[in-house]
């Protein structure tokens, strides 16, 4: 891996933390965070300083539906489940009526920013746990970033579609961004990796297949994930690093996950710009800088990548922080007790009890979830 050269150094001579979605990103001080798309479990968008608008966008929100066709139809327009938010259900026409294809959208107001959630599912759960989040703020919690907002998630039950990118104001052509899909279908892909797709595309194109220069090619773990990466340079110049998991589990641990570098950026195309600004070499150093850093922001479930203290109940805490109860897989009040909140508790407290009968109460186990 290259070393860092000398402006690549003052670059880095300050950096932060950035994080979206259940992820963190060591940066340069100047970088910003552009959000992409994010989803949880449906698409989340934000209307900052909004929140007294709340009545306004609703009903431009349910203009609009209606506007879809002669037969649109608006099933609800109100107060939705919690303080704060407002409910639209809609048809978009007659078809979508007798099919039960109900489009929604739920808005929720917390001081400054409005949020709108745009599908028709079980997302109260969700607006329960929502926050309002400082760009700059790194929750120590468990949950997933969005932009200016924070949901303290502990399951990894929901869907999780989010998208970042980073802008560093001193180099404007260069482009790093991540994805990640916790249940992305690989089908798409026939399966294959990285590695594997190129492979194909060169003998399907042959002689047509861009003229590519190869920085770099092959595995590369990043952080819990293997994966690889193809690194090349264009023949005008530009620079097209992507990296991608390559184990695709499809769950919170094992996103589909991918991240991509580009230079020559401008007005949002690759080779729109005069010249990379940086080398090979630096780009190179700049890859491995940020792509390295990439990890989960907290080692909690649902992305716990260490083992952690189990210990039955009445047992004194090993650690201070919070606690989870749990019963085997398979057991007749498993789902029962893994509605239970986790409970916050002081090194050498004792482990409480469920209440459960007396053979029950002995397979519980409670796990230490982190700080």
């Amino acid at each position: 891996m290259p070393d860092l050269s000398l402006r690549l150094q003052r670059l880095f001579a300050q950096t932060k933390m950035v994080c979206f979605g259940r992820y963190v990103l060591e940066v340069p001080a100047e970088a910003v965070l552009l959000w992409g798309a994010q989803q949880v479990p449906v698409p989340i968008t934000l209307y900052r300083h909004a929140a007294d608008q709340l009545s306004a966008y609703a009903q431009a929100y349910r203009e609009q539906q209606l506007g879809l066709s002669k037969s649109a139809e608006i099933a609800y327009f109100g107060a939705g489940v919690l303080p704060g938010s407002w409910e639209v259900l809609a048809y978009r026409d007659h078809i979508a009526k007798q099919h039960g294809g109900v489009s929604a959208c739920t808005f929720m107001a917390l001081t400054p920013h409005l949020f709108a959630w745009r599908g028709k599912q079980q997302i109260a759960p969700l607006l329960k746990q929502l926050r309002v989040r400082q760009p700059d703020e790194v929750p120590s919690e468990a949950g997933v970033c969005i932009d200016h907002g924070f949901i303290a998630e502990l399951s990894g039950q929901f869907q999780e579609v989010i998208e970042a990118g980073i802008h560093l104001p001193s180099y404007p052509d260069l482009s790093f961004s991540v994805s990640s899909n916790k249940a992305a279908s690989i089908e798409d892909e026939d399966g294959e990796s990285l590695l594997s797709r190129i492979a194909m595309q060169k003998e399907l194109l042959g002689s047509d297949y861009p003229a590519l220069a190869v920085l770099r090619e092959g595995a590369r773990q990043v952080f819990v994930w293997p994966g690889e990466e193809s690194l090349v340079t264009h023949a005008d110049g530009s620079h097209d690093f992507t990296w991608e998991n390559s184990e695709r589990r499809q769950n919170t641990l094992y996103p589909t996950l991918d991240a991509q570098l580009y230079s020559k950026v401008a007005a949002n195309r690759v080779g729109a710009a005069p010249q990379a600004s940086l080398s090979d070499a630096e780009m190179l150093a700049l890859w491995d800088k940020l792509l390295g850093s990439l990890r989960f922001r907290v080692d909690a479930p649902p992305t716990q990548t260490t083992q952690k203290p189990l210990l039955p109940s009445t047992s004194p805490a090993s650690h201070s922080g919070l606690w989870q109860p749990e019963l085997p897989p398979g057991h007749p009040k498993t789902a029962f007790v893994s509605r239970t909140p986790a409970l916050r508790l002081s090194q050498g407290q004792r482990l409480p009890t469920l209440g459960l009968l007396p053979g029950e109460e002995r397979d519980v186990r409670w796990r230490w979830i982190g700080g």
